[in-house]
């Protein structure tokens, strides 16, 4: 079984200009069938550039849970420092995002002053890789990519021992109970299209909302051998990395080409032109997600 802890080699890149400058470190991390390189824009001190780049090791191994191995063999991971200003609210790591001109980067905005306990805590950075395990989406179904990353952002944490089951049980359920409370006049698709300014929620747990329902129909059918995991598997092993965009359609098309039976195809039909939020109530108390969901793993295989 492959050890949980990843190899790490830190080098330091030199600038050709402003010499008395110091130079922003760079480092790679050897994931499971992949490198990730890790760049600082800055310099910061080293231990903390040490404890920083643990972490960002730890969130790797998290996203390559779902299937054994990281989902694209080469990305990038860009380190801002904040250093404590006020606009991120009290999160240690106040914005990230996903950039995938000339390559799949991870941008992430962290206030490095804070202590590196913060940093594991908190889910943007395991939000943001999510994203990497799924190709790019049209924005007229942004409820897809950024759906499916919230989902896994709990999952991720909760297997990974950051959350309890009941922290992400929690998690979850406060989230669609935002998702449910937002613009239930629209439908997932109507609600993207009027962006995240003003449909941030719907946006975001309607299609966390799918991922559960999806990820539960395959397991109970196939008596836990068939998943969500599974199947975003077979999609990185044909699919990624991909250049273009996949409209919504496309995507579940291609995941339902996976299985014996659709299954995404059929959730978009019922949900994608429907006004209102998807019944996930029973969802959260079904036994397969404690028992297989939420499971705790100790390695990415």
């Amino acid at each position: 079984m492959r050890s949980f802890h990843l190899l790490i080699v830190v080098t330091c890149a030199a600038f050709a200009a402003e010499p008395a400058r110091p130079a922003p470190s760079e480092s790679r991390i050897s994931a499971p069938g992949a490198t990730v390189i890790v760049q600082f824009t800055e310099r910061v001190d080293d231990a903390v550039s040490r404890d920083l780049i643990d972490w960002i090791d730890h969130v790797a191994d998290q996203v390559s849970m779902p299937y054994g191995r990281f989902p694209l063999a080469a990305s990038r991971v860009v380190i801002i420092p904040t250093k404590g200003k006020p606009w991120g609210g009290d999160s240690p790591v106040p914005f990230g995002r996903v950039t995938r001109r000339g390559g799949e980067t991870i941008e992430l905005y962290v206030d490095v002053d804070r202590p590196i306990a913060d940093m594991y805590a908190d889910w943007t950075a395991t939000h943001e890789f999510s994203h990497l395990l799924l190709p790019k989406i049209s924005w007229r179904q942004k409820w897809i990519s950024e759906g499916f990353a919230s989902y896994y952002q709990n999952i991720l944490m909760a297997r990974a021992g950051q959350y309890t089951q009941e922290q992400a049980i929690r998690k979850l359920s406060e989230g669609f109970d935002r998702g449910r409370g937002s613009r239930p006049e629209l439908s997932l698709n109507q609600a993207a299209e009027e962006g995240v300014r003003y449909a941030r929620y719907k946006i975001y747990w309607s299609g966390a909302a799918i991922a559960l329902l999806a990820d539960l129909q395959l397991r109970a059918r196939s008596g836990g051998k068939e998943s969500l995991d599974t199947v975003l598997g077979s999609f990185q092993q044909c699919c990624l990395p991909s250049k273009k965009y996949w409209s919504g359609v496309q995507f579940f098309t291609r995941l339902d080409s996976f299985i014996d039976e659709p299954v995404f195809m059929p959730l978009y039909r019922e949900h994608a032109n429907t006004p209102g939020f998807p019944d996930i109530n029973a969802a959260l108390s079904d036994p397969l997600f404690r028992k297989q969901v939420l499971k705790v793993r100790t390695s990415p295989n």
